[in-house]
């Protein structure tokens, strides 16, 4: 018994050719991203930085703003993905309309214009509270450990640098001694073909260790000093602003604040912004993301990285932030026990 099936035209060439608009629906999320980008986001501070007309044509910087504005709403950040998918997948055929750039391009581009599509959040935040997205009547506030591309095993304590880099150079120290009598004994049997200055590898590289702790020794120091003048700036300003009032401050007085570092402050070689933090997977190298989310409709309302292990002390900045953001802080703002 035969059964007739749909007509299955792999092979057939089209003769009414579709636009790439086609490929999806008119609901799609592809559709809505690039509707956005092309009439309600002003991208000047991107599109103003083309002006010379040499070399070849770059691709339309309004159209590389919807593909990574897409891409990371699908939750895809890697540019060799992106380039992959707009190869691959017609919602992102949609977007690029079957002109493929590849990652190299991508990367280049988000890596240029950084600081203009981060600029982006507070123009997305301001449309959606158009939109009746975002109310703040009540935002939440909570914090994340995000894990940093690097090992807590190439941490070292500022009390550890020291000793460390002692010992490195010590090393160094003896080696060259050793290094510079093998010279002396190869010279003999083969000849002046070598200076002798030249360090052997496996020395250069002990010594680019120590380099390396010291400077970030050297860092942590400036940190600590930093942190010290903004401390006694602060005290300074509270201390003139209750004068001014007429209020004394009770208590004993406070010890000044130490320029040294603490002797368990940690600097990563690997990363040396990311901070040993405390998570539910144990010790991790980490950052500490920060995200107010509005009641309303769960966007997102000011958001933030930090080096801060704990959530302590990061209410107040991201307050302000939802402020800076919408021009006006929420009626009511929630968080937990680790933020007191």
């Amino acid at each position: 018994m035969s059964k007739t099936f749909r007509p299955w035209k792999i092979d057939e060439p089209l003769l009414l050719p579709p636009t790439v608009q086609d490929f999806v629906g008119a609901d799609h999320l592809a559709r809505f991203v690039l509707s956005l980008v092309r009439e309600a986001v002003d991208l000047a501070r991107i599109t103003g930085t083309y002006g010379s007309e040499r070399g070849q044509p770059p691709f339309d910087p309004i159209m590389m703003t919807a593909l990574l504005l897409y891409s990371y709403c699908c939750g895809i950040y890697s540019s060799r993905r992106i380039a992959k998918a707009c190869r691959e997948r017609v919602d992102f055929m949609s977007i690029v309309g079957l002109d493929a750039p590849d990652f190299r391009t991508i990367s280049d581009f988000r890596k240029r214009h950084l600081k203009a599509l981060g600029q982006l959040f507070k123009q997305v935040l301001h449309l959606c509270e158009k939109a009746g997205l975002v109310k703040l009547g009540h935002v939440a506030l909570d914090g994340t450990k995000i894990k940093a591309n690097a090992s807590k095993h190439k941490a070292m304590s500022y009390a550890r640098m020291e000793d460390r880099a002692a010992e490195l150079e010590t090393e160094v120290a003896k080696w060259l001694s050793t290094a510079e009598a093998a010279d002396a004994e190869e010279d003999k049997l083969h000849g002046r073909d070598k200076t002798g200055e030249e360090m052997p590898d496996w020395v250069a590289d002990k010594q680019r260790r120590a380099d390396k702790i010291r400077q970030a020794k050297a860092e942590l120091e400036a940190e600590a000093k930093a942190a010290a003048e903004a401390k006694l700036k602060a005290e300074d300003e509270a201390a003139s602003k209750r004068e001014a009032e007429g209020r004394r401050k009770g208590g004993r007085q406070a010890a000044p604040p130490s320029s040294v570092p603490d002797a368990k402050a940690q600097k990563n070689f690997t990363d040396p912004q990311s901070r040993i933090m405390k998570s539910k997977d144990g010790f991790v190298q980490a950052y500490n993301a920060q995200a107010a989310v509005d009641a309303e409709a769960q966007i997102i309302v000011a958001q933030d990285v930090t080096q801060s292990a704990v959530d302590c002390g990061q209410l107040v900045p991201m307050t302000d932030a939802i402020e800076a953001n919408l021009g006006r802080k929420p009626a009511q703002l929630s968080a937990d026990a680790g933020y007191c």
